[in-house]
């Protein structure tokens, strides 16, 4: 049986995460408010997202999964730039176009990455403890992190390691505690304050550059990665509580994140050459809110979950004596 307080906060998180997309794509992070309102989404939702992966990890499907990974990041990872060729006319196939995750893409390079790492560290007596070192480690690497999605990939790990090891445990506490919504929203408060008062880089929040891309002593750096990891930490409880109060609304599209995901790129991209903000600023986010909206009711039906899993079978059906064994 389904975990529906799980769906309602994959729900709850997919749609922050189309939210966030067009408030980048169609205001971006320089306007004050619409910054508080951007870091304040990114604090959050990403390592919940992650943490729930992690919590749904199963170690038997291990080797599966990272084949299910491949089978979609290689077709999209040609989709996109060749959505985006049809106004900008540069689109070059090589074999380079596969090593640098496009846009949301990097998730699914994370996903397979996650799941190969936690295969191996889940045997170990301090999996969590590990992956918070290389979340902070990464930071130091002299290469450039933005490659390859590395410096992404390794500090979300320890959402995904968290959501592995204490996950149910974590979700039953939240479950059991009666103030929880109302210490979920003083967090989400507090965020909001932090974020607004800082007016933090967003590369942070990215996690895809080193301390030296940041401009920072690798001490700093350390410092203000293990501040952020705090932060988002903190955001994964605030809303996991906050998700209890809705009920089982949003279900459907709970079930549907990944879809939702992959194909919410493609509408972004295309409203956002030919759309041109001109109002006040509570205008434009209203506006980013209702194509947020639309877009997660529209890609939320099943039609396009089944799309992705059948496009999936190019790999699964070849390698699949590979994964049965």
């Amino acid at each position: 049986m389904r975990d529906t307080y799980l769906d309602t906060s994959k729900a709850v998180l997919i749609f922050l995460v189309v939210f966030g997309h067009f408030l980048e794509r169609m205001i971006g992070w320089e306007n004050p408010i619409n910054h508080t309102l951007l870091a304040t989404i990114y604090v959050v939702h990403m390592p919940a997202f992650i943490f729930i992966s992690g919590l749904l990890y199963k170690d038997k499907n291990w080797f599966k999964n990272i084949i299910f990974f491949i089978a979609l990041y290689l077709p999209f990872q040609i989709l996109f730039p060749a959505f985006e060729a049809l106004w900008t006319g540069k689109f070059q196939l090589s074999w380079n176009i596969f090593v640098r995750p496009y846009w949301i893409l990097w998730y699914l390079m994370g996903m397979m990455v996650w799941t190969l790492l936690t295969h191996f560290l889940i045997k170990t007596k301090f999996p969590v403890i590990i992956a918070i070192a290389m979340a902070l480690c990464v930071g130091l690497s002299p290469w450039n992190n933005y490659q390859y999605s590395i410096g992404r990939i390794f500090v979300f790990f320890p959402f995904f390691m968290l959501g592995c090891c204490y996950g149910r445990a974590i979700i039953q506490f939240i479950q059991q505690r009666r103030s929880g919504s109302i210490i979920g929203l003083c967090i989400i408060f507090g965020i909001i304050a932090v974020v607004d008062l800082t007016q933090i880089n967003q590369f942070w929040l990215y996690g895809s550059l080193s301390y030296t891309q940041l401009q920072v002593s690798n001490l700093d750096g350390t410092l203000i990665r293990m501040g952020c990891l705090l932060l988002s930490s903190l955001g994964i409880f605030a809303i996991l509580s906050l998700a209890q109060r809705m009920g089982q609304r949003f279900i459907q599209l709970g079930r549907n994140t990944l879809a939702v995901y992959l194909l919410h790129g493609f509408i972004v991209i295309f409203i956002t050459r030919f759309w041109q903000f001109n109002f006040h600023i509570s205008i434009q986010i209203l506006i980013c809110l209702i194509f947020s909206i639309i877009s997660c009711w529209i890609l939320q039906h099943n039609i396009f979950d089944k799309v992705l899993r059948k496009l999936s079978l190019w790999l699964m059906l070849p390698t699949e004596k590979l994964w049965h064994k």
